[in-house]
C-alpha cells in the first residue's frame, strides 16, 4: 500500500505517499473550460511544510494573486484576442486583416515566442526598444494589441500584474521616424486642380475628386455611397458605409463606416448639390449594386487604392505640385479652407466624422494655431483703429514677432491674391 492517510480524503485532506515518501494534499481550484475539475497538488517533507503551502495558495486566491502553472505562448494568446474579436462581430473584415499585420510584427520578436509566465521586464523593454523604427501610428497599435494580451493574461490568472500598467516604465515608446505633417493643397494649388478637374471631360473618377473636396469626405465613403444616400430634396448626404478589405485583402462594401462617428449626414452645399446633381443627370447608371460611382469594366467596386493611383498620376501630369501627393489631402484641404473661414473645431468634428475632437485638434494643430494667430492680430487692429489700446502704442525702428509675423499673413494674402504692388516689388528684388 502506498498511501498512508493520516485522516480521511475529503477535500483539504493531508496524507503521506509511500512512494514519494512525501506529505500530500489536493485542493480543487473549479473547472476548466471544458468543464473537467482542476485541481492543485501540494507536496512537502513534512505535514507541517504542506499546511503552510495550502494557507499560503488560500491567501494568494482570496487576494487575486494566484497564477496556476501554464505553457501559453504570448503569440498564441495575442492571436486567440484577435480571432475572438472577429468571431464576435467586434472586428470587421478589413479591421482583422490590421490586426493580423501588427501580431505579424510582434511576431519579430523573440517575446512573442516566450511563455507568458516567464517573460520579465527586461524582455518587455527591449521588445518595446524594439518598435521604435515604426511610426508613432503602428506603435500604437503594437502597443494597445500587447498591452490586451497581458491584460488577458491577468484575467485568465495566467500572470499576477500587467506589467504595462506601470506608464513610467513601461510607456509607450516615441519613434525614430519623424511624423508626417498634414499637408493640404494652397489656395493657388486648389484654383488649379479645380480648373483641370472641371475643363477636362476625360479625367477619370472626376467626380469622386471634387466631391472629396467639396465635402470632406473620406474617398472610401464616396465609393460606397448609393443612389439612395443622396437626398436632392432635403440636401443631405447620408453616409452610413465605406469601402473596406475581406481577408483575402479585396475590395468590398463594408457593413458600416470606418467608425460609429464615420455615420452621418453631411449638408449639400450649393456647390456640392449642383455638382452632384450634374453627375446624376448626366453621368450616372444604374447597376447591381446601386453605387452612385461603380467600376463597369471591372463590373465591381472602385477602390480607394485605384482612385489615389489615377490621382498622383493626374497631379504629376499637370504638375499641380512638387511633392509626394495623395487623394487624402482632398478632405485635408477642405477641413484647412473651413477652418480658414471660422469654423470652430467642434463643427468639423461632425463634418469629418471624427469619433473624439481631440482627433480634430491634433491632426489640425498647425492649422488651428495659425487661424488663431490671424485673428488675434485682427483684434489687435481693432483695437488700435478705435483707441482703446491699454498702452499708447511707440514708435519704433524694429518689428516685434507679432509685427512680423502680420506682414507675413498680408504678403501671403498680397500673392494669393496677384497684388500688382506685390509683383513689381518681387520684380525688382528679383533683379
Amino acid at each position: 500500500m502506498s498511501k498512508k492517510r493520516t485522516r480521511g480524503n475529503g477535500e483539504g485532506t493531508i496524507y503521506f505517499n509511500e512512494g514519494k515518501k512525501l506529505w500530500v494534499m489536493q485542493y480543487t481550484l473549479g473547472r476548466t473550460q471544458q468543464g473537467n475539475i482542476k485541481r492543485k497538488t501540494l507536496y512537502g517533507k513534512t505535514r507541517k511544510e504542506v499546511k503552510e503551502k495550502y494557507e499560503k495558495l488560500i491567501t494568494e486566491i482570496n487576494t487575486n494573486n494566484y497564477v496556476d502553472k501554464s505553457n501559453i505562448i504570448f503569440k498564441d494568446l495575442c492571436m486567440e484576442i484577435i480571432e475572438y474579436g472577429y468571431k464576435m462581430n467586434k472586428l470587421s473584415e478589413c479591421s482583422f486583416l490590421r490586426k493580423k499585420q501588427t501580431y505579424n510584427q510582434i511576431c519579430k520578436h523573440y517575446m512573442a515566442n516566450m511563455k507568458i509566465q516567464d517573460i520579465r521586464e527586461y524582455d518587455i523593454k527591449d521588445f518595446l526598444s524594439s518598435i521604435t523604427n515604426y511610426s508613432n501610428s503602428i506603435i500604437s497599435k503594437i502597443y494597445g494589441l500587447v498591452n490586451n494580451t497581458f491584460k488577458k493574461a491577468v484575467r485568465k490568472k495566467l500572470i499576477p500584474y500587467n506589467f504595462l500598467d506601470n506608464k513610467e516604465d513601461f510607456f509607450i515608446p516615441k519613434s525614430k521616424k519623424q511624423d508626417k505633417k498634414i499637408r493640404a493643397f494652397t489656395i493657388e494649388e486648389q484654383r488649379k486642380l479645380i480648373y483641370i478637374l472641371t475643363h477636362n471631360d476625360n479625367i477619370k473618377y472626376k467626380y469622386q475628386l471634387l466631391l472629396g473636396l467639396s465635402t470632406g469626405m473620406r474617398m472610401g465613403e464616396i465609393n460606397a455611397l448609393t443612389i439612395d444616400n443622396i437626398d436632392m430634396n432635403n440636401k443631405v448626404i447620408h453616409i452610413n458605409k465605406t469601402i473596406t478589405k475581406n481577408q483575402e485583402d479585396k475590395s468590398i462594401i463594408g457593413k458600416t463606416g470606418k467608425t460609429a462617428n464615420a455615420i452621418r449626414n453631411v449638408p449639400m452645399e450649393k456647390e456640392t448639390f449642383n455638382l452632384l446633381d450634374d453627375y446624376i443627370k448626366n453621368h450616372y447608371k444604374d447597376n447591381k449594386q446601386q453605387l452612385l460611382f461603380y467600376d463597369f469594366r471591372k463590373n465591381d467596386v472602385i477602390s480607394t487604392a485605384q482612385v489615389n493611383s489615377y490621382f498622383k498620376r493626374l497631379c504629376e501630369k499637370y504638375n499641380i505640385v512638387g511633392y509626394n501627393v495623395n487623394q487624402h489631402m482632398l478632405r485635408h484641404t477642405f477641413a484647412t479652407r473651413q477652418i480658414e473661414s471660422g469654423v470652430p473645431a467642434h463643427i468639423l468634428k461632425n463634418i469629418l466624422g471624427h469619433a473624439k475632437i481631440d482627433t480634430t485638434l491634433d491632426t489640425y494643430t498647425d492649422i488651428f494655431n495659425e487661424y488663431q494667430l490671424k485673428h488675434s492680430l485682427k483684434f489687435y487692429d481693432y483695437l488700435v483703429e478705435n483707441n482703446l489700446l491699454i498702452y499708447e502704442e511707440k514708435k519704433r525702428n524694429y518689428l516685434d514677432e507679432n509685427d512680423l509675423m502680420k506682414l507675413v499673413l498680408n504678403i501671403k494674402k498680397m500673392y494669393y491674391q496677384r497684388d500688382p504692388k506685390l509683383l513689381k516689388l518681387l520684380t525688382l528684388l528679383y533683379k
